[in-house]
């Protein structure tokens, strides 16, 4: 007997003409920002190309010009896009691309960041709203997909059906249950099959390249994207069942929609503004400014300790003995200088990081009580779009290489210098940077990620949960006349 009422819900779904039309629409939408996607991911990927070719001739210009270049101007290193990008695009177009290295010393409230986003770069292109696919099925397919089960019990009912079909011995909670089944199937095939083909095609063109790990990253975005549609039709379930009229079951669908959708995640960063503020980017600079200025102020800067030592040593300009000393201890009051001043910059990093990480979290656990975030929070996630991999390129750069890097600038700068000096003893000033480091950036999937993930896709499922035990619940109670 389910057997033939999950037949039967399904064949009135796929034969009715509100099935064939939001399924047109909706095959129609996905296919588009695929083509779309695509479309971004290849642009960047020119332009990521352009940057490599334009800092290549950089490297070159700095070689033919000195040290100068290097220090003032250097060059920039350029975030590679990702392939992910083509499905889901997040905050991608609003994230910087290049970060440069110019600069050596560590002087000012100054902090390293990417720059040069393609928001910044073309703003007219805000104007345009985005279409990727995840945007597609965080607000399109969800929509269709309550148009299609807001009906599924009272629509018969006010029909006659309803009466008819429990007329046979049939339990409620199989009932319930080819309703979800007579939903969900349709639903998932309709959206499901043309988003794998499109996704197929995408793939099969030369430049989109997969690896083991965006594959898995992939999987689970699917997998996302079927724990959405699947709470959604729940939703549209436990409408119908709390009304005896389809049209009443439509607005309170359609309520709960813009609340998912648009007002729930809002009101979560409003909340969190104003219980957990955080200081805004013109206060975080004047914060910064005032302890350089405080350090500045206690720490003699190494060329006030050279006067110094100048004054001490009157005679350095006619030995290569003093010349070398006055080096040596230029040199060492330099790094001891520098090492003060990053520490300071470490410490005022750690004083400004945790009123934005407590603002946050706030504001991720009261969105999270819209499936429409959790979902958009964890395909941002998957896909490598957020925020995540923003700073894992930025913290990759700053912390690993850029180590790795003023430890070569200075020990080029330092020979030299003593060349100047002494170039009896450390032979003619030479100016040689054919063994610059350059950096690489690499994808890493961190556990911090992964749980976060975990975390919201667990949501889902239990959205889901809830608002299937709440339609069983009613339907148990629901008047079958």
């Amino acid at each position: 007997m389910s057997g033939h009422l999950i037949r039967k819900e399904i064949l009135d779904q796929i034969l009715s003409l509100r099935f064939m039309v939001l399924s047109i629409i909706g095959v129609l939408s996905i296919w588009l920002s695929l083509y779309d996607g695509y479309a971004y991911y290849q642009a960047r990927l020119r332009d990521h190309r352009l940057a490599q070719a334009m800092t290549s001739d950089r490297l070159s210009q700095i070689k033919d010009a000195g040290w100068s270049e290097l220090q003032y101007v250097g060059f920039e290193e350029h975030k590679p896009p990702t392939p992910m990008s083509i499905f889901i695009r997040g905050l991608d177009p609003t994230l910087g691309r290049s970060i440069s290295n110019a600069g050596s010393n560590v002087s000012g409230p100054e902090v390293r960041h990417l720059r040069w986003s393609p928001a910044e770069a073309e703003p007219i292109l805000g104007m345009f709203p985005p279409l990727d696919l995840g945007l597609v099925v965080q607000v399109v397919i969800s929509l269709f997909v309550l148009l299609l089960s807001y009906d599924a019990v009272c629509g018969e009912k006010e029909g006659g059906t309803l009466r008819l079909t429990a007329s046979f011995p049939v339990p409620r909670h199989r009932l319930l249950l080819g309703k979800l089944v007579g939903v969900l199937v349709p639903a998932l095939a309709a959206f499901g099959l043309p988003l794998l083909l499109g996704i197929a095609v995408i793939l099969a063109l030369p430049e989109v390249k997969i690896t083991d790990l965006e594959w898995m990253r992939l999987t689970l975005i699917f997998g996302a994207f079927g724990l959405y549609l699947s709470a959604f039709v729940c939703a549209g379930l436990l409408a119908s069942c709390l009304t005896h009229r389809p049209a009443t079951s439509f607005v309170l669908l359609l309520a709960f929609w813009v609340a998912t959708v648009v007002v729930i995640p809002r009101l979560g960063l409003i909340a969190a503004e104003a219980f957990r503020p955080a200081p805004t980017l013109r206060e975080q600079y004047q914060e910064r400014s005032a302890v350089w200025a405080s350090i500045r102020a206690s720490i003699q800067t190494p060329t006030k300790d050279l006067s110094t030592w100048e004054k001490e040593h009157p005679q350095w300009q006619k030995s290569p003995e003093e010349r070398e000393a006055r080096q040596v201890h230029y040199l060492k009051v330099q790094e001891e200088w520098r090492a003060r001043f990053r520490l300071a910059q470490d410490r005022i990093e750690e004083a400004l990081r945790p009123r934005y990480q407590a603002r946050l979290r706030l504001a991720l656990a009261l969105a999270r009580f819209s499936p429409a975030f959790a979902f958009h929070n964890t395909t941002v996630r998957l896909a490598g779009a957020g925020i995540d991999r923003h700073q894992r390129f930025e913290t990759a750069f700053t912390r690993d290489y850029y180590g790795r890097y003023s430890a070569w600038y200075y020990t080029l700068i330092h020979l030299n210098l003593f060349r100047e000096s002494r170039p009896d003893k450390y032979g003619p000033y030479k100016w040689d940077i054919s063994d610059i480091p350059r950096f690489t950036y690499r994808e890493v999937w961190l556990g911090a990620e992964l749980q976060e993930t975990l975390i919201d896709v667990g949501l889902l499922a239990l959205w889901g949960l809830v608002f299937f035990a709440g339609a069983y619940v009613k339907m148990l109670r629901y008047d079958l006349r």
